[in-house]
């Protein structure tokens, strides 16, 4: 009898832990490791160093902490991208880790409703929708987003579906010749977490798969055909419209990286030579040397013990707030706000985008409070919650259409440096930027009729 052959298993599948610059991360830790065995070794002869043997401390935290990440990316899509689910970049990486944790343990319904409780959590969605508003190929859709949102955090999916799908399928088109459903779009990316050829591009093919049959049966996927063809008519759940809007979320990733212009790049890692190794390890120990002194000033932080109307003044003149403190910028940023000073607003506001200007930036801010005038404002309470973060409770009044709205609003506030990288206040001098989310400022009038 002839023997049956066996296919072979594939192993050689895409992996995102065989990204370019996740290669070149790996590369760079197995350098420091080597560096510190070099110097130890150096050390035993008797040869010295004047190297600082506390820059290495963290070495084996680091490399075990990106073993673990790349680990659970190409795990999570092993597990979810079949259920909807993808990796992204600003995806909550804990929350995967979860997730693959009880997939591995074999309950992968658990999995699927802690994502579920993610995408309904307002302050986890807004973030994420947030950095989606803000790209200028989105901007003509962000009413619709608030509508879609709405629906969704009110229970009703039947809304929400289809305008998460037309959001997804227009956004797409704006940058590609097909819609995100169409069989020749191309969403893969080089170096990404999202358009990994295991992400994004996987879940198109599995919502946009034919349905042909009318059917009033539960699914527990956003097949756009079948929805939008009314073929599908037991869309209207929680887990449906969740893994529509955790798509829709996703490609802020995407599509910034196509603005970084990775598409179309296929360029595969080649190790450093060992000119371009030392070239790089001496920038890496000087940049560990910066991070250690900061860590170590950041030991000695505690927050500050602040009274409103006791230590500062509800709303006083600047001059009264101390001087690089957050409650002083605070005031000084809603000051600009009821002048109607957009360019000063814009300087003091977070924005992670490269390509949206100061000038942008200043229209897009002046858009947000059109026929909005801030009338009166006070501090309400101050909380440093880390050495480079505090929030500022405030209560605002807002003129809208002659109707005076009040406006209790947290304002989170990040000490930055020219790079935008977060430093311990008082460690060096830098500015405090304020977290751009004007969700409900947008739709005010919503406020003034609840």
């Amino acid at each position: 009898m002839a023997k049956k052959k066996h296919k072979k298993k594939n192993n050689n599948k895409p992996r995102i832990k065989d990204n370019y610059s996740i290669k070149e991360m790996e590369t760079n830790i197995r350098g420091m490791q080597g560096l510190q065995e070099l110097f130890a070794i150096a050390e035993q002869f008797g040869l010295g160093t004047s190297v600082n043997q506390e820059l290495f401390k963290d070495v084996p935290t680091l490399s075990k902490k990106f073993k673990e990440l790349t680990h659970t990316v190409d795990r999570f899509n092993h597990f979810f991208t079949k259920k909807g689910w993808i990796a992204f970049e600003t995806l909550n990486h804990e929350l995967m880790k979860k997730c693959v944790k009880l997939a591995e343990e074999g309950k992968p319904d658990d999995a699927e409703r802690e994502l579920i409780g993610f995408f309904t959590e307002r302050e986890n969605v807004n973030f994420l929708a947030a950095r989606l508003k803000n790209i200028e190929e989105f901007k003509p859709r962000r009413d619709l987003l608030i509508n879609a949102l709405d629906d969704h955090f009110s229970g009703r999916y039947y809304a929400s579906v289809p305008l998460f799908l037309m959001l997804i399928d227009g956004f797409v088109n704006e940058f590609e010749s097909y819609g995100f459903f169409a069989e020749k779009v191309d969403l893969n990316v080089w170096d990404t977490i999202a358009a990994h050829e295991s992400g994004i591009g996987t879940v198109a093919k599995i919502f946009g798969k034919s349905r042909k049959k009318t059917t009033n049966e539960e699914i527990t996927l956003p097949y756009r055909n079948g929805i939008l063809h009314g073929r599908d008519l037991g869309y209207g759940n929680i887990q449906v419209s969740a893994k529509a809007l955790a798509t829709l979320l996703s490609l802020a990733d995407w599509a910034r990286s196509i603005k970084e212009g990775k598409k179309g790049i296929t360029k595969e890692y080649k190790p450093p030579t060992i000119e371009e190794t030392t070239e790089q390890l001496a920038k890496s120990l000087e940049l560990w040397e910066e991070s250690r002194r900061q860590r170590e000033f950041m030991e000695d932080w505690k927050p500050r013990k602040i009274t409103v109307g006791k230590d500062i003044p509800a709303n006083g003149s600047l001059t009264e707030y101390g001087d690089d403190t957050p409650e002083k910028s605070v005031m000084q940023y809603l000051s600009y706000i009821g002048a109607g000073n957009y360019g000063n607003l814009a300087n003091m506001t977070t924005n992670y985008d490269k390509d949206l200007t100061v000038g942008k930036l200043a229209g897009r801010l002046r858009e947000i409070f059109k026929d909005k005038k801030l009338v009166s404002y006070e501090l309400v309470n101050v909380t440093d919650n880390a050495p480079a973060i505090s929030e500022i409770e405030t209560k605002l009044v807002f003129d809208y259409n002659g109707e005076q709205i009040e406006d209790n609003r947290k304002f989170r506030l990040i000490y930055v440096d020219e790079n935008y990288d977060p430093v311990a206040r008082g460690y060096k001098k830098a500015n405090w930027k304020v977290m751009l989310d004007y969700y409900n400022i947008e739709y005010l009038e919503f406020l003034g009729n609840s």
